[in-house]
């Protein structure tokens, strides 16, 4: 998996998020700040995604381009105070959608530069199922938790429940990273012992 690829592609979210909540003085500021940047980030890091149909980094690119004219090219300010549910609603519906309609999201980046053969290879499909789902799950977290707070803005404990998601982020990214390796691990040790039980018992 060209996991730097895929990583890069939530670039936009993660500087949206950021930018919104600093403490600039200016809370409009902000949100606009935040609008230009993460446009900036999908057109900048997803360029090439962008032009072969990737679907992350469409629904990136489309859901920062219509929030932007809807809040701030028409004035709908409302929209902001749900834009953080609205963001994790969109990727799990993108994550839980893709596993639904057979095409998770990260086969589109972990094909990248890999044989066509192993791209058909059921393995290979396993392991972007399980890669998707655990950002689906992370996303849906986040969704939730960004959901409750809307509804209970002064729950005790703001603070960490709002800082909660980031660690399913984190998480999720710790995943991708670790578990194609170890797949590939797996697979290396299996053909060791199919073709070569010597060398294991020498270990």
């Amino acid at each position: 998996m060209n996991s730097l690829s895929l990583l890069t592609a939530f670039a936009p979210w993660v500087a949206f998020a950021l930018i919104a909540q600093a403490p600039l003085g200016n809370p409009g500021l902000s949100l606009i700040l935040a609008f230009v940047i993460a446009i900036a980030l999908a057109l900048l890091t997803s360029y090439h995604q962008l032009v072969k149909g990737y679907i992350l980094a469409i629904v990136s690119l489309a859901f920062f381009a219509v929030f932007f004219i809807l809040i701030i090219g028409l004035g709908q300010y409302y929209l902001a105070n749900y834009i953080a549910v609205l963001s994790m609603l969109m990727l799990t519906l993108v994550s839980w959608g893709t596993i639904l309609f057979r095409f998770p999201f990260t086969l589109q980046y972990s094909r990248e530069g890999v044989e066509p053969e192993r791209v058909k290879s059921p393995q290979f499909m396993r392991v972007n199922y399980i890669i998707t789902a655990v950002w689906a799950l992370a996303f849906t977290a986040g969704f939730v938790i960004n959901l409750f707070l809307m509804f209970y803005p002064t729950v005790q404990g703001l603070i960490f429940w709002d800082n909660v998601q980031w660690v399913f982020m984190i998480l999720a990214i710790i995943f991708t990273i670790w578990y194609p390796a170890h797949v590939h691990k797996e697979r290396a040790l299996e053909a060791m012992m199919k073709y070569r039980p010597d060398l294991l018992k020498n270990m």
